[in-house]
């Protein structure tokens, strides 16, 4: 009877505590979620987009027409070719920033905890 009345206060203190320990974790600030990351990525990958249509818009009407079809003497295809390059290199850069961003974010929210008690253990899992 003894060992029962014992192994109930010890239930129940290690309850307590372990309830105590929720309560405060509950209460301390979530820290933020570092968005840099995915914000630098949609920013180089629409600037890129962006870059590459209006290169290609500039290249597209420069094309020589007509009796122009020579185009010997023409170097008006350099620029907007360079801008399409810039353009696709920015969209090749951030597409991976953008993905890599989205996983750390995914990665920050998600929180295991394991509680082990003196009759008795848990895991709890925060999505």
């Amino acid at each position: 009877m003894r060992f029962a009345a014992l192994g109930s206060i010890v239930l129940f203190a290690g309850n307590a505590l372990l309830a105590g320990d929720a309560r405060a974790e509950r209460a301390a600030p979530v820290p933020p979620v570092d968005t840099t990351r995915r914000d630098v990525g949609v920013g180089l990958s629409v600037g890129g987009l962006v870059l590459g249509s209006v290169g290609a818009g500039m290249y597209f009407l420069t094309q020589p027409r007509g009796e122009d079809l020579c185009g010997c003497a023409s170097k008006a295809w350099v620029f907007p070719t360079v801008l399409m390059s810039l353009g696709g290199a920015m969209a090749v850069t951030g597409i991976p920033l953008w993905i890599t961003g989205q996983i750390q974010s995914d990665r920050a929210k998600t929180q295991a905890q394991l509680l082990i008690g003196p009759l008795g253990g848990g895991v709890r899992l925060r999505f």
